[in-house]
């Protein structure tokens, strides 16, 4: 079995490594790679311990056709907030429910408690999760443009001009805090920065992702270890990553802290109490901004009840009170987004035990990643997991679609990007996702 995956990510290496060599050789792409104010995207590739953890290439070689995943997910799950007098609840970008305490509204044809965990007035962010830059994301001396790389402005142009007001940039944590503890790496750093500036001045809210699977690097055994678990390295190591991260980003309104990308080692306690470190070290470091809140088990929706993490999350931790959980939904047969074909009926029904949870605790839920092909079986399933969202808008706060990206292959099944930037072509998800902003 291990010879054989091996095989599977060697190959995926070569192909990584094809269109690396190709778009340079064509000049970079959609975007100059000497230019970090334009060049910002990019996706995982390879990891110390590959049995345990897919990485965003493994994701799109996998979802072409190759499997991924121990296991994966189903079903969604989340956390709201409480205010003292009031809460606006925004049921599309342009339009509020303005709720009193404890009172209820009526979104379409379901009744609704007021959510707690936010103490303002509820955002609705949909977008993209624009890949890239998590690539190789196991090298903390891996080069960008080569081994990785952040988005253009060009595709984020792309996206603004549909309407589109959020994305969800994942990144590689080891180039952004290559030794243990210290402080983070200033070139790392600035690429980031230059995406959230420019998508500032596009109204587009950028949700920081750092894509290792609740993995750390360590710089002292140069391995990627598992937190908050007694082989790998406390939840301090995590907390003192986010203090740092927080601190450069608390006085930027356009970000959402993503905490983590689909943990799958740890049990759900092991795992909230990673995160809840990560929110204590945010808030201590001033920022006040949303938190999203990954669960374990690839933070799946199908399973996030009957797998633990409901339970695991029966209290937050945030002194803020400005949170949401974060849930992966896809819509093959066994959840992993590995597959072209979608299952009948799970578009209308795979949220719903998390939706149902949400509501009932009075938490928000955040789907940080959902996609689906072409292929004909997924005609239906596409618009009713959007719909569904978009229905519920007192409990889901958004979306970002899995995935655009100027490495990603046009072949790919779930490939959002057009071929050309400077005429684009909508791929169908496009218009579905449209549908749903409003």
């Amino acid at each position: 079995m291990s010879s054989i995956r091996n095989f599977y990510l060697h190959s995926r290496y070569l192909a990584s490594a094809a269109i690396t060599l190709l778009l340079t050789a064509c000049g970079g792409g959609s975007g100059s790679l000497s230019d970090t104010a334009s060049v910002m995207h990019a996706e995982p590739q390879g990891t110390s311990d590959t049995s345990a953890m897919p990485t965003r290439i493994d994701d799109l070689m996998a979802r072409i056709g190759a499997p991924v995943r121990p296991g994966t997910p189903t079903a969604p799950v989340t956390k709201p907030v409480t205010t003292a007098n009031s809460t606006t609840i925004s049921t599309a970008t342009n339009t509020t429910i303005h709720m009193p305490t404890g009172s209820t509204s009526t979104t379409g044809s379901t009744s609704t408690t007021k959510p707690r965990g936010q103490t303002a007035s509820l955002t609705i962010y949909k977008g993209v999760n624009l890949s890239g830059a998590e690539y190789n994301n196991s090298n903390p001396n891996a080069r960008m443009g080569w081994d990785y790389m952040y988005p253009s402005t060009a595709e984020i142009d792309y996206y603004a001009a549909k309407g589109f007001t959020a994305i969800r940039l994942p990144f590689a944590g080891a180039r952004l805090q290559p030794q243990n503890n210290a402080p983070l790496n200033a070139t790392e750093l600035g690429y980031i920065q230059n995406i959230v500036t420019y998508s500032a001045g596009k109204h587009i809210t950028v949700i920081l992702d750092p894509h290792d699977y609740g993995l750390k690097y360590d710089s002292v055994s140069g391995n990627m270890l598992p937190l908050g678990m007694p082989s790998g390295l406390p939840a301090s190591n995590y907390a003192d990553f986010w203090s740092r991260l927080a601190q450069e980003f608390k006085g930027q309104s356009n970000v959402i802290f993503g905490l983590m990308n689909e943990p799958n080692q740890q049990s759900p306690t092991q795992w909230a109490s990673v995160a809840n470190a990560a929110i204590a070290a945010i808030r201590a470091a001033g920022a006040s901004q949303l938190i999203l809140i990954p669960g374990t088990d690839y933070t799946g929706a199908y399973d996030w009840v009957s797998g633990g993490n409901a339970a695991a999350w029966a209290h937050v931790s945030d002194p803020a009170n400005n949170f949401a959980f974060e849930v992966h939904q896809y819509l093959d047969s066994d959840s992993s987004g590995t597959h072209a074909t979608c299952v009948a009926g799970k578009g209308s029904t795979a949220l719903v035990a998390a939706t149902t949870w949400a509501r009932s605790n009075g938490y928000h839920l955040f789907l940080g990643e959902v996609g689906w092909s072409q292929d004909p079986s997924c005609t239906n399933e596409g618009p009713a997991i959007m719909n569904y969202t978009t229905t519920n808008a007192d409990v889901w706060i958004g979306w970002t679609y899995w995935a655009g990206g100027p490495w990603i292959p046009q072949s790919y099944i779930f490939m959002l990007d057009p071929a050309n930037l400077a005429n684009p072509v909508d791929k169908p998800q496009m218009q579905v996702l449209v549908n749903n902003l409003l």
